[in-house]
């Protein structure tokens, strides 16, 4: 949401409505194209805190494990969740098949990255702030 917003906020303010609708597909609008590096960053911003959130309630399990499931299941649910919403339901914003997995290259699988790198980076930041100098447990 934060990402669409992103994209729709440049293009009222550098008044590119008309470019980004005469576009071949969304995901090559002008608009779209200014703003997608940004939503790799949104992700870790917004996907980095709420890793903090569900630690607070995750105190006493194997931090990697957990956070390794963690990333995976957060991942996943967002390619199942951008399927949907993207590709089998038809909206302003859908997208064939083609346009999301070959056009919206490298950005989709950066954005699936942040999201999965996520919950490390937490992992990490706590561990640093612990006095620990890798996110792995010693051997």
């Amino acid at each position: 949401m934060l990402a669409g917003a992103s994209t729709l906020i440049y293009a009222t303010i550098n008044h590119t409505e008309d470019a980004d609708a005469r576009a071949v597909s969304p995901v090559l609008s002008p608009s779209f194209t200014a703003t997608v590096p940004f939503h790799v960053l949104i992700m870790v911003l917004v996907f980095t805190p709420f890793a903090w959130l569900y630690w607070r309630r995750a105190d006493g399990r194997d931090p990697v494990r957990e956070t390794l499931r963690l990333s995976v299941v957060w991942t996943v649910a967002a390619m199942v969740v951008d399927f949907v919403g993207f590709v089998v339901v038809h909206n302003p914003w859908s997208l064939t098949p083609h346009q999301f997995y070959v056009d919206y290259q490298p950005w989709i699988t950066l954005i699936y990255a942040a999201i999965f790198v996520s919950p490390w980076l937490r992992l990490a930041i706590a561990r640093s702030r612990q006095g620990s100098r890798t996110i792995l447990p010693r051997v």
